[in-house]
């Protein structure tokens, strides 16, 4: 004689070992939570430093600065106009409008500015790597010593109205020990 219902006995098990192996796979554990960032960083490292290298920046500056800037590749500036540095738009390029916070008169304000739209993620960095390099706002970016003057110098240059613009970019570089990419006598 065959028993019904011995198939639910053992169906059961395997349903609740499912859901709780698909349970561990999708929440990823605290310590996990910023791998996005590590997972931009090495995804973009290459980019940054082709870039670095041509236009004679350092690497670790170029890289933490448009993590900082995109939000690690997650900004909707990043995703859907490839702009990964906050570059604005002069009035004559293919721009979109966004809402940014800007830093006036010692007060963070929400406004509204027109920031350049990108083909693609390496046309950001090249026109980045032209701007700084050949903009004479920013000369002593280039004269830096090291990823820490270089990133003051952006602040000082005024690239973001941010007073913590430089501390910002130093603590990526040094979280992520970005300095190692850094080729000397560029």
């Amino acid at each position: 004689m065959i028993r019904k219902g011995c198939g639910c006995l053992l169906f059961f098990p395997l349903i609740i070992c499912v859901l709780f192996a698909l349970f561990f796979l999708t929440f990823k554990s605290p310590n996990n939570f910023s791998d996005y960032k590590k997972e931009y960083l090495d995804e973009t490292l290459e980019l940054a430093q082709s870039t670095a290298d041509r236009f004679g920046l350092f690497t670790s500056v170029v890289l933490a600065q448009s993590a900082l800037e995109s939000d690690y590749g997650r900004s909707l500036l990043s995703l859907e106009y490839n702009n990964y540095f906050g570059i604005k738009a002069r009035s004559n390029e293919d721009s979109v409008v966004l809402k940014t916070n800007e830093v006036i008169n010692g007060q963070t304000t929400s406004v509204n500015e027109a920031f350049k739209k990108y083909l693609s993620k390496s046309d950001s960095f090249n026109h980045y790597g032209k701007l700084i390099s050949q903009s004479k706002r920013y000369k002593k970016v280039k004269e830096a010593r090291d990823f820490r003057e270089a990133s003051q110098y952006l602040q000082d240059a005024g690239y973001a109205t941010d007073k913590h613009y430089a501390e910002k970019i130093i603590a990526i570089v040094e979280k992520y020990h970005l300095g190692q990419f850094d080729r000397p006598n560029f």
